[in-house]
């Protein structure tokens, strides 16, 4: 990953995460309880409108990952890295990037925790994102 100094970057989404301390941003559906992520307005499971944020948990393992040797159209980051699903604390899987100095390192069931990095865009802004070190729990 081209990843640059932190600080003044754009989310590269607003209302995915919070910074202090670094959260991913869900919602709990007010009828059913359902969690999901990223926050919608109705819920995918009962279609109800109401939802409450909430903090996601900040510690998750590794569900399912790939290795991206490739990089797709318009991608200005280096390769290869490592994309997968995490499985958070409750339940809830969330896409990320997954970050090891080692790519060795990624595995299924690898405790993993959330990390706010910054990425070099495609215009030489930095924009802020989210994924998930390998090895710490």
């Amino acid at each position: 990953m081209s990843e640059v100094a932190q600080g003044g970057a754009t989310p590269v989404r607003e209302g995915l995460f919070r910074e202090d301390p670094p959260a991913l941003l869900g919602a709990r559906c007010e009828n059913c309880g359902a969690l999901r992520f990223p926050a919608l307005a109705v819920c995918a499971r009962c279609q109800h409108e109401g939802a409450s944020e909430v903090a996601l948990p900040d510690q998750g393992r590794v569900f399912t990952y790939t290795i991206v040797h490739a990089p797709p159209p318009g991608y200005a980051g280096e390769v290869p890295y490592a994309l997968g699903v995490v499985e958070l604390g409750d339940g809830l899987r969330v896409a990320a990037t997954l970050l090891a100095e080692d790519l060795a390192a990624v595995r299924i069931s690898a405790p993993c925790r959330l990390e706010l990095f910054d990425l070099a865009g495609e215009d030489g802004a930095a924009l802020r994102t989210y994924g998930f070190r390998i090895g710490e729990e």
